[in-house]
């Protein structure tokens, strides 16, 4: 557990700058000790890991859902979830309209960047399509996620989270509901800060090696 990192990124932070502490495959008392310094914001991968930590962990906690997320599984992710970053299918934004819930669905939509295969998410016309049709009572679009492009030189990635802010601007003068810009993690978080987000996911450099 890296305490003096954490309080080194959270320093950097503007007042409407969030972390999201990714704490999967991290160990209760890991993040126990981020609790007791006040640290409310936390994000997990899996629903069973989420589940489990949420039934012992305090209750005013809020949960980041940062994984993929399977259809029969949607609903119990929404329950335990303050926040669902993740949601870059159709497939998926649809399960969750149909829903029935008395709970406030708030997803950020997924944008891709660059052409890998192996990620999902939406390319911008299809975020700009969501946003002005998305008709659903019970979904509130809270804003972007993205996930950088592996392995690729400072400017293309520059130019990737340029795309991302141009995005967010973009569905925010769309949506009165759209406030965050999900963006940036361990190895590119200050980058990602410089061009425009204003919540970062850190996990590793805080927590160190996961169990």
């Amino acid at each position: 557990m890296n305490l003096h990192k954490f309080n080194s990124i959270s320093e950097k932070l503007k007042s409407h700058q969030k972390l999201i502490a990714v704490s999967k495959g991290q160990d209760l008392e890991k993040i126990k000790q981020l609790y007791d310094i006040g640290h409310r914001d936390f994000g997990e991968n899996f629903l069973q890991e989420l589940k489990e930590k949420k039934a012992i962990l305090p209750s005013d906690i809020r949960w980041h859902f940062l994984g993929n997320i399977q259809s029969n599984k949607a609903k119990d992710i929404v329950m335990c979830s303050d926040l669902i970053h993740s949601i870059g299918r159709s497939k998926i934004f649809n399960k969750l309209s149909e829903l029935k819930t008395n709970k406030s669905i708030k997803i950020l939509l997924q944008l891709k960047l660059g052409e890998e295969e192996t990620k999902s998410g939406f390319n911008e016309a299809e975020i700009y399509e969501i946003v002005a049709t998305n008709e659903s009572t019970n979904i509130t679009i809270k804003g972007l996620m993205v996930i950088a492009e592996g392995g690729i030189e400072i400017e293309k990635l520059k130019l990737q989270f340029s795309q991302a802010k141009n995005v967010f601007e973009k569905i925010k003068s769309m949506n009165k509901d759209v406030e965050f810009l999900s963006m940036g993690m361990s190895n590119d978080y200050e980058l990602a800060l410089s061009q425009g987000s204003n919540m970062i996911r850190i996990g590793t450099s805080i927590f160190g090696a996961r169990n």
